[in-house]
């Protein structure tokens, strides 16, 4: 694994991991949830190198060891930077690997961007992975009211306790006999303690933050906004059985209809059992690893 730095057209510094195989079929992005960083994706970006795929991981903007601000995104219109960041960071990748197809992996709110961003740039990618999938909120227009009523008294960069609970705070409230707050991200106590001791792991957003956050969520679920997509796009939607964030059944079920119906035909489905919302962070993660290189070679 290398490291590199990509200075996007507004000035940001991305810090990216590289990981590079002997005789690559393809390359990977990617993008990884909130609160989180490119660290975390090192096993699987490594198991994916391993099997013939290079892997190119880019801490999200506001995220990571080099985040100016952890949680900020930008003093406007936040939301279309990460959305830019994605694009300028697929022609980076489209540049080093000219000759191999690109793929894309994203987790969590990493599916929200990615989402928001497949409403212009479906055709960048052969095929794209979601895990995770965060199902839209029918009250995401009131939180992004909130978000800029409540910047007017504490600032866009202030934190808002309110706002943590909008987002992330109801999740734990699904788990039976929860020993920690952070326990619906999966079954694996281990991987549980090892997100609570990171400390580039689990700081909330700003509150300009969550309003971009709000945003991209208003965004992927937008009528009419998806035009001139790739139809043919193959997307493999992947998650836990228990995990709370997908919605559950009704919400996962939601996403899945939501893409078909903005016109992508070739979207497949798998729910793995025992498993919650970090589903590559399970003991049993090198299943789902297994079927993410079958989706892509299939």
């Amino acid at each position: 694994m290398k490291e590199e730095i990509l200075k996007v057209s507004d000035g940001y510094e991305l810090s990216l991991a590289i990981y590079e195989s002997k005789n690559p079929k393809g390359v990977f992005m990617i993008m990884h949830g909130m609160e989180e960083h490119k660290g975390r994706y090192d096993y699987v970006a490594s198991e994916l190198a391993k099997n013939g795929y290079n892997v190119v991981v880019s801490d999200m903007r506001g995220h990571g060891k080099n985040a100016p601000v952890q949680g900020f995104f930008a003093r406007k219109k936040g939301y279309q930077r990460l959305i830019d960041d994605y694009v300028e960071l697929s022609e980076h990748i489209k540049s080093l690997y000219n000759d191999l197809p690109l793929y894309v992996f994203a987790h969590s709110m990493g599916t929200i961007t990615l989402r928001a961003l497949l409403r212009t740039h479906s055709f960048d990618f052969k095929k794209a992975v979601l895990s995770g999938y965060p199902n839209y909120n029918g009250a995401i227009p009131v939180a992004i009211f909130l978000a800029k009523f409540i910047s007017i008294f504490k600032g866009k960069d202030g934190h808002s306790k309110m706002l943590d609970n909008l987002s992330t705070g109801s999740f734990n409230k699904k788990i039976k006999d929860p020993k920690t707050p952070v326990d619906w991200l999966s079954y694996n106590k281990e991987n549980v303690q090892e997100y609570i001791n990171d400390p580039l792991s689990g700081i909330p957003f700003t509150i300009s933050g969550y309003r971009d956050l709000f945003t991209l969520m208003k965004l992927m679920n937008k009528k009419g906004s998806y035009k001139g997509i790739n139809t043919c796009l193959p997307i493999y939607c992947i998650s836990g059985e228990d995990d709370p964030c997908t919605g559950g059944e009704k919400g996962r079920n939601a996403s899945i209809d939501k893409l078909r119906g903005q016109g992508f035909s070739m979207v497949q489905v798998k729910t793995y059992p025992k498993m919650r919302h970090e589903i590559l962070k399970e003991k049993e993660k090198d299943v789902v690893i297994s079927d993410i290189i079958k989706f892509i070679e299939s």
